[in-house]
């Protein structure tokens, strides 16, 4: 009973810290265009959690597109920080701002400051997967690099199983190339 009511306090709090108030009016903006919005923020939750550590994807996954009010909470209890992603309701209601704030300048230089005063989306994004095919050596340290950082200690028995996969694909991409070229050889 007590663990069921900390799950409760826990999600009302996740909830509280991550419903994302806007400071555009939501009926500024066409309903068509809001619940678009929300689809997108629907599809961006589970993969934004499968980004976060310790978590097999979203738990909560909600969107009013009436009053833009959102909750993205993954299964390990956290949330994401939508300001830092585009296709959020923070991103569009950022873009969406600004958009208005240029409609109510009268020269170029406010319409300058309105977006670059408030800018929208990650300003430094965290590169996650980077990785080089010059070689297959090097394609295969970085996998084995992104793959050793993003499983950190459990590095063990998955990190073959993801390495194999990371290799498949890379080797997949290189057959996939040499079939184009050999298709275009021999049309020529």
């Amino acid at each position: 009973m007590l663990s069921k009511l900390v799950l409760v306090i826990a999600s009302v709090v996740s909830m509280a810290n991550s419903q994302y108030t806007p400071y555009i009016d939501p009926s500024s903006v066409p309903l068509a265009t809001r619940e678009n919005w929300c689809l997108s923020q629907k599809y961006a939750c589970p993969i934004l959690c499968m980004q976060m550590p310790n978590t097999t994807g979203a738990y909560i996954n909600t969107c009013s597109p009436v009053s833009l009010n959102y909750l993205c909470q993954c299964s390990n209890g956290l949330s994401p920080n939508g300001t830092e992603y585009s296709q959020t309701i923070p991103y569009y209601v950022c873009t969406e701002a600004n958009n208005q704030c240029v409609a109510k300048c009268t020269d170029s230089l406010c319409q300058a400051s309105c977006r670059s005063d408030h800018p929208c989306g990650a300003q430094a994004p965290k590169r996650v997967n980077v990785s080089t095919t010059t070689t297959t050596t090097s394609a295969t340290s970085t996998a084995t690099a992104n793959i050793t950082n993003a499983l950190g200690s459990h590095a063990t028995g998955d990190a073959s199983r993801v390495m194999a996969m990371d290799i498949g694909h890379f080797y997949g991409l290189c057959a996939l190339i040499g079939g184009f070229t050999a298709g275009f050889a021999v049309l020529m």
